[in-house]
C-alpha cells in the first residue's frame, strides 16, 4: 500500500503489527510525558491531514479523560522491501507517544499534590477504615474477655440461704481459702 494514500489508521493496545523484515511490535507505544504511561488508551486513529514532500502528517485520537492529550506522536510503518519504501506492508503500522496533562490535568494535580493521588487516595482510605473498623471490633472483644477474665471474677458472688443463716462471700463457704494477697475489705 503506498503511505500517502492511507487515509486512517485504527490501532489497539495489546495488539502487534504486522511484519515481514522485521519483528513485529505493539501498535501503540507509550513514551512517557506529563501523564505517564498509565492510561493508554484501548484505540486510537491516526487521519492523514496530507503530504510534507518527506513524510505523511498524522493527527491521532482517542477516547481520553479531558485531563490527557496526546503530545508527541510518531506513526512508524514497516517498508515493504526496504527501509525508506514508500510502499508499506499492510498493518505495519505503529505509533509512539507521549501522553500529557491538560491545564485541567495540571490542576488536578496540583490540588491533590501527585498525579492519581485522589483517586488512589480515596480507594485506600475506604479499605483502610473498613480494616481499621475490623481491628477496633477484634481490640474491644479482647478487652472485653480480659476483663471478664480477671477483673469480674474478683467481685465476690453472694450466696444466700447458708445452714448457719449469714450471707458470705462464695469463696467463704467453700473449703479453700481465698487467694495470696486478698483483702476482704477491698470488696
Amino acid at each position: 500500500v503506498l503511505l500517502r494514500e492511507v487515509q486512517a489508521l485504527t490501532l489497539h493496545r495489546g495488539q502487534y503489527t504486522s511484519s515481514r523484515r522485521t519483528a513485529a511490535v505493539p501498535q501503540l507505544q507509550c513514551s512517557g510525558g506529563s501523564a505517564g504511561c498509565s492510561h493508554v488508551p484501548e484505540v486510537v486513529q491516526c487521519y492523514n491531514k496530507g503530504w510534507d514532500g518527506y513524510d505523511v502528517q498524522w493527527q491521532c485520537k482517542a477516547d481520553l479523560e479531558n485531563i490527557y492529550r496526546f503530545g508527541q506522536i510518531e506513526v512508524s510503518c514497516e517498508g515493504y522491501d526496504y527501509p525508506d519504501d514508500p510502499y508499506i506492508l499492510r498493518g505495519s503500522c505503529s505509533l509512539l507517544f507521549k501522553l500529557e496533562l491538560t491545564e485541567e490535568g495540571e490542576r488536578k494535580v496540583k490540588n491533590a499534590g501527585s498525579f492519581g493521588s485522589g483517586y488512589y487516595q480515596s480507594r485506600r482510605d475506604s479499605s483502610d477504615s473498613g480494616a481499621g473498623a475490623i481491628i477496633i471490633i477484634v481490640l474491644l472483644v479482647l478487652a472485653f474477655g480480659v476483663y471478664k477474665l480477671f477483673l469480674s471474677n474478683q467481685q465476690p458472688q453472694q450466696s444466700f440461704g447458708d445452714s448457719d443463716g449469714f450471707t458470705r462471700p462464695t469463696w467463704q463457704s467453700q473449703q479453700a481459702p481465698p487467694p495470696p494477697g486478698f483483702q476482704p475489705s477491698f470488696t
